[in-house]
């Protein structure tokens, strides 16, 4: 059989064309559900954990807590002072007295008096700034954490 011969238009082949962009449609189709799925599944577990790990205590199903003299609150920020050290993550409490849960990674980066340091060196009561992005559970992660001098006022 010629090469030639096969590539003929006939209805088969027409119809595997039609077939082949019928396929790429479905793909393409799925691939955005998907990408709709995950966005939604995101935004849905960050929304049920926001005002546990942002504004603090309260929030759905414990209206009756909230604060709503409170200022707002930053997401993707934090100024305040260090609470809570663990090995993966910290604590910081800030002016308003909400309580931010921050994942420390190895692609974080702190800084004190313009050198790196490690979360290891960091000291309960420290005064930091955050500047990361919040996860699917409302934590910070941060891309760098810098902490101020000692001679700053009182947060």
């Amino acid at each position: 059989m010629d090469i030639k011969e096969i590539l003929k238009p006939t209805h088969f082949n027409k119809l595997l064309i039609i077939l082949a962009i019928v396929v790429v449609l479905v793909f393409v189709f799925t691939l955005g559900v998907f990408v709709g799925h995950e966005k939604a599944r995101f935004s849905g577990d960050w929304g049920e954990n926001y005002y546990r790990n942002i504004m603090g205590p309260g929030g759905p199903g414990g209206f009756g807590m909230m604060n709503f003299g409170r200022p707002g609150s930053n997401s993707r920020s934090g100024l305040g002072q260090i609470i809570k050290i663990d090995t993966d993550g910290l604590i910081i409490k800030d002016q308003a007295n909400v309580e931010k849960s921050v994942l420390v990674n190895d692609k974080t980066v702190i800084i004190r008096d313009n050198q790196n340091i490690k979360i290891t060196d960091l000291k309960i009561d420290d005064k930091v700034i955050i500047i990361g992005r919040p996860n699917d559970r409302g934590q910070i992660e941060p891309k760098l954490i810098r902490i101020l001098p000692a001679e700053l006022p009182a947060l």
